[in-house]
């Protein structure tokens, strides 16, 4: 099998010539991601904690708005009953208020 892929034309790449093509790449991009990473990360690491739990938490919460502005033909789409718990949208909710407690608890 190993003869038939030799000898198919084809260039063959061992894995050391793969992981030099990566090494390349990686000190080709480093300094032009570390010029634009550096002063956004310098920024973030000058806000409070408090910061990054109300951003978190605001987009759980703006992604539970959303959720519940879709119509009910949409939610209820290919479901045989109209039952209450059935509804997605409050299944949604219930899914994303115990993570908006755990960034509520470890963001104190």
């Amino acid at each position: 099998m190993a003869d038939a892929l030799e000898t198919s034309g084809e260039p063959q790449l061992n894995e050391v010539d793969w992981a030099d093509r990566l090494e390349d790449l990686r000190l080709a991009i480093a300094a032009p991601l570390r010029a634009l990473h550096a002063p956004l990360d310098q920024w973030l690491d000058s806000l409070p904690m408090w910061v990054a739990q109300v951003c978190a938490i605001g987009l759980f919460v703006v992604a539970g708005l959303w959720v519940l502005t879709l119509s009910r033909d949409f939610v209820y789409l290919g479901s045989p009953t109209k039952s209450r718990w059935r509804d997605l949208r409050l299944w949604s909710i219930a899914l994303l208020l115990p993570y908006i407690a755990v960034y509520w608890w470890l963001g104190r």
